[in-house]
C-alpha cells in the first residue's frame, strides 16, 4: 500500500513536471517584423500590433552641455495613453547592440496637471540628460534575432507591472511609445 502510495505521489510530481516545461517551451516567440522603427506588443492571435506614439517634451536641452546638473522633466500631454495593455505584457522592439548604447528604457509615468511626466537630469559638463533610475522599470531582455548590430528584441518587466502609466522612450522625443495598465 505504501509503495503504491509513492508511485502516485512521484507520477503526479513528474506530470507536474512535465506541463510546466511544456508550457514553458510552448510560448510564442514572433518572427522580426519588416519596420524596425515600431514598438510591438502580442495581441490575443500572438499577431505584433504596434504601440502608438506620443510627443514627449522637456525643458532640458538635448544638443548643449549643461553648465550645472539639473533637474527637470520629460512630459507627455494628456492624462492617460490611449493603450491599454496587461500587467505582464511582452514587449518588442529593435534597437542597436554596440558600446555606449542602450535599449530604450520602459518608464513609470507620474500624473502632473493634465499630463504624466518622469524625472529626467542634466549631468554637468555633458551634453543631453538621462532618466532617473527610480524610475526606470529593469526589464528582462531577451535577444530574438540579430542582423549586423541592429537586434530585435524582447523586453519585459521583471515583474507584473502596477495599474500605472507608462511610456518606452529611446532618443527620439518625437517617438515615445506609451501605455497603462488597468486594474
Amino acid at each position: 500500500m505504501r509503495t503504491r502510495r509513492k508511485y502516485i505521489q512521484s507520477a503526479g510530481v513528474l506530470w507536474l513536471v512535465l506541463v510546466s516545461i511544456t508550457a514553458i517551451a510552448q510560448e510564442f516567440l514572433p518572427s522580426p517584423p519588416t519596420d524596425r522603427s515600431l514598438i510591438y506588443t502580442l495581441d490575443e492571435q500572438n499577431k505584433l500590433t504596434a504601440l502608438p506614439f506620443e510627443r514627449a517634451e522637456t525643458p532640458l536641452s538635448r544638443e548643449q552641455v549643461a553648465r550645472s546638473t539639473k533637474t527637470s522633466y520629460v512630459e507627455l500631454k494628456g492624462e492617460h495613453a490611449a493603450t491599454i495593455l496587461s500587467a505582464t505584457q511582452r514587449i518588442f522592439l529593435f534597437t542597436f547592440q554596440r558600446p555606449g548604447v542602450h535599449p530604450p528604457f520602459l518608464v513609470w509615468l507620474t500624473p502632473h496637471r493634465g499630463a504624466r511626466r518622469v524625472t529626467a537630469i542634466a549631468q554637468r559638463g555633458m551634453s543631453g540628460f538621462a532618466i532617473s533610475s527610480e524610475e526606470i522599470i529593469k526589464p528582462a531582455i531577451r535577444v530574438l534575432a540579430k542582423d549586423g548590430d541592429q537586434v530585435f528584441m524582447e523586453l519585459r518587466p521583471r515583474i507584473s507591472l502596477m495599474p500605472g502609466e507608462y511610456a518606452i522612450i529611446g532618443d527620439d522625443l518625437a517617438r515615445v511609445a506609451t501605455f497603462r495598465v488597468r486594474q
